[in-house]
């Protein structure tokens, strides 16, 4: 049973490892910060913080200094007072622009990559947790210490400032591609979401995934499947 147990437990820690394309790792050891390891070019979207506009569900817009955090997973920005903040309520966000990009909230923020026509496609960067060593008596990592990802937002019990001293902490940022139907709900893309999302060209799709060799974490491949859809699937009714 203990044996059951482990084995599903690593296969479980690969199929999470393979559902993502990783970016890039780094290790955090005791003593140092997030800051220190991950420099602010690979933490933010862009190099400084960007002219913006965040559209509110109530007809609001709000003109902000913008940056996102992938660290985070959120979206930042400089208030009057010169300090970082994130934005709250994001449910309440109908659409965010800035540097030329858009951005929607569905439980994470996806930037639009095709914004034309009634398919689009977006992609969303976070960082996770993926290994947590603890340190043992003698300052060496401990055995059998992986744990599973925990999402590093503040919508989790880990932030910047709770790291733990005498953990050695792997992050991973990640990158996935999302694809909207035509009410502009969005899920992952790969074969069995599309399939749900478009059941009425399962066949078409299907075939299409077969005689195209598709990389879900390609970008190139991606804009050639959104293409794909937007010519089988009809346009809706007005």
């Amino acid at each position: 049973m203990r044996l059951f147990s482990l084995l599903t437990f690593i296969l479980c820690l690969y199929l999470s490892e393979a559902s993502a394309q990783v970016i890039k790792k780094y290790k955090i050891n005791p003593g140092e910060k997030i800051v220190e390891v991950i420099p602010a070019n690979e933490t933010y979207s862009y190099y400084e913080f960007m002219p913006g506009k965040v559209y509110l569900k109530n007809n609001t817009v709000s003109l902000v200094q913008l940056n996102y955090n992938s660290v985070l997973g959120e979206m930042q920005f400089i208030d009057p007072k010169g300090d970082t903040l994130s934005l709250a309520d994001e449910k309440m966000i109908k659409i965010i622009v800035v540097n030329n990009d858009t951005f929607y909230y569905d439980d994470v923020y996806l930037r639009l990559i095709d914004n034309e026509g009634k398919i689009k496609l977006a992609n969303n960067q976070y960082c996770e947790i993926v290994n947590k060593e603890k340190i043992g008596e003698f300052g060496q990592p401990g055995r059998g210490s992986i744990e599973t990802f925990t999402t590093m937002s503040s919508n989790s019990s880990f932030s910047l400032k709770d790291l733990v001293v005498n953990e050695v902490i792997t992050i991973a940022k990640k990158s996935y591609y999302y694809i909207s139907d035509e009410s502009n709900n969005y899920k992952v893309a790969n074969k069995k979401n599309l399939l749900e999302m478009f059941p009425k060209n399962e066949k078409e799709i299907k075939a299409y995934l077969k005689e195209n060799k598709v990389d879900f974490y390609n970008e190139k491949d991606m804009k050639k499947l959104v293409i794909f859809l937007k010519r089988i699937i009809p346009t809706m009714p007005l």
